[in-house]
């Protein structure tokens, strides 16, 4: 399952509402964030959004949460989702808005680097 992992906790209560709904480009694909909506239970952040990519649109979830001190940007797993190359930049560009708002690094990514790498997300030096 691709997944982004950044350091540190984001508060969950701030983003919603703050991450962009303007559609984005990459390559042949668009993208863009429909919704967010902080989870009932109040432990995480939900983002609805719609990537197209070869006249196809698709509609992944993202789960923003927080686990031991860092916070998780992930597919939803019940909404299933072709995890394309496409979607794939869709999640990563939700983490990359997250180190911009909240001020966090990257800290690790099962994202290959060629997908997030001009995003503007910042490894963690060791």
């Amino acid at each position: 399952m691709p997944h982004v992992i950044l350091d540190g906790e984001v508060k969950l209560e701030r983003v919603v509402g703050r991450l962009s709904r303007e559609a984005q480009r990459w390559d042949r694909t668009v993208f863009k964030n429909e919704a967010s909506w902080l989870r009932a239970d109040g432990l995480a952040v939900l983002v609805e959004g719609v990537v197209i990519e070869h006249s196809r649109p698709l509609h992944p979830v993202a789960v923003i949460s927080l686990k031991s001190g860092n916070t998780s940007v992930r597919l939803w797993r019940l909404a299933p989702v072709e995890r394309t190359q496409a979607v794939q930049r869709w999640l990563a560009s939700i983490a990359a808005e997250l180190c911009r708002l909240e001020g966090r690094s990257l800290k690790t990514t099962n994202i290959t680097k060629e997908l997030w790498n001009d995003l503007g997300m910042n490894a963690r030096s060791s």
